[in-house]
């Protein structure tokens, strides 16, 4: 197998920029982890909106995919920011029980070293969770979710950049990863509504096989999202 040689460095610092967006990040962790105790706390002094028989639903949207960067084994990798697509669907039991099912795609350039070695991959990721869902409250719905699945990254011919190896294409990685959502239902309608939420992944940073862009760290990717469902 052909391997990739590359120049190992010392690691980086973070940026401004990522512990600026960690911040962020832990503060709408922190505000929407808050509102489903928040609702039960003041659910004596709310109407509640009577809940809608449901079976399950059917969800499409889009989400802006953030990675943070990986640093081990003297290795930097960063991503670039990039748009995608999520599918769902779910099928709340009852309040507090159910599961649902997602299906994401997104493509962005990952790079090794500062572009040492850079490629552009489709990533697709399937993922089923357990769902937490509370009662409408305010007319929103809390919810919370948390699973596993798997994340498949496919190199995109013709895109790979290396300095130091002939080598014109990375072969695909299949990876096993962690996932967990946060956000708020928000109904329109009878059977249509909006669905807000921020959506994390952790898993190990792909190094497409290749032992010189193994940095043998796991690493994070966080994609707020806007969809619209469809409730039967």
């Amino acid at each position: 197998m052909q391997s990739v040689r590359l120049k190992k460095s010392l690691t980086l610092p973070r940026s401004a920029r990522s512990r600026r967006f960690s911040s962020f990040l832990s503060a709408v962790l922190v505000a929407v982890g808050l509102l489903p105790w928040a609702a039960v706390g003041h659910a004596q002094d709310t109407q509640t909106v009577p809940d809608t028989k449901e079976r399950f639903d059917l969800g499409a949207g889009g989400f802006y995919q953030i990675t943070q960067a990986s640093n081990g084994n003297f290795i930097r990798e960063d991503t670039t920011e990039s748009g995608g697509g999520l599918i769902s669907f779910r099928q709340p039991y009852k309040p507090w029980l159910g599961y649902e099912a997602n299906v994401g795609f997104t493509k962005f350039y990952e790079a090794y070293n500062k572009g040492v070695v850079k490629t552009e991959s489709n990533v697709t990721d399937l993922t089923v969770a357990y769902l937490l869902q509370s009662p409408t409250i305010y007319g929103f719905q809390p919810f919370f979710s948390i699973g596993g699945g798997i994340i498949y990254f496919s190199p995109i011919a013709g895109t790979l950049t290396t300095i130091n190896s002939p080598v014109t294409h990375l072969s695909g990685q299949l990876l096993p990863e962690f996932t967990y959502s946060l956000g708020l239902n928000y109904p329109l309608f009878k059977r249509i509504g909006v669905r807000g939420q921020l959506r994390g992944l952790k898993y190990k940073t792909p190094d497409f096989h290749q032992f010189a862009l193994d940095t043998k760290t796991l690493r994070s990717t966080y994609e707020p999202t806007l969809s619209v469902y469809y409730r039967f």
